[in-house]
């Protein structure tokens, strides 16, 4: 397992974010995921049971899922900076960047003790 976890998406949602989450998950563009499903739809019907069973049981994506970090699970190498919907996020994600380059700084100075 690559560490990768199966959201709802917050950023990329028409209903409830699970074609986005899918797509997101997979790494392909949310528009097929959709059309895969609606075409799908049409000649079966299974695939809406599915998705709504899915919106049921799916978690949501965390709030700190919408900033691009190199903490992020879903991040894919490159580097892109998504500007965050309220300040609230924003807040949030300096928190956690903050903690991260403390306890990162921490590490550091328990390793020099160590190596003394």
């Amino acid at each position: 397992m690559n560490g990768r976890r199966l959201y709802k998406s917050q950023n990329d949602r028409k209903l409830f974010g699970v074609c986005g989450g899918v797509a997101q998950f997979l790494r392909i563009d949310a528009t097929l995921v959709r059309i895969g499903v609606v075409i799908l739809t049409i000649f079966t019907g299974i695939p809406a049971l599915i998705y709504v069973l899915m919106a049921m049981i799916m978690p949501t994506e965390p709030r700190w899922g919408e900033l691009d970090d190199p903490y992020d699970m879903y991040a894919s190498g490159k580097r892109v900076y998504r500007e965050p919907h309220d300040l609230d996020a924003q807040l949030e994600h300096l928190e956690k960047r903050a903690l991260v380059q403390e306890v990162q700084r921490l590490r550091e100075e328990l390793l020099k003790y160590k190596g003394v």
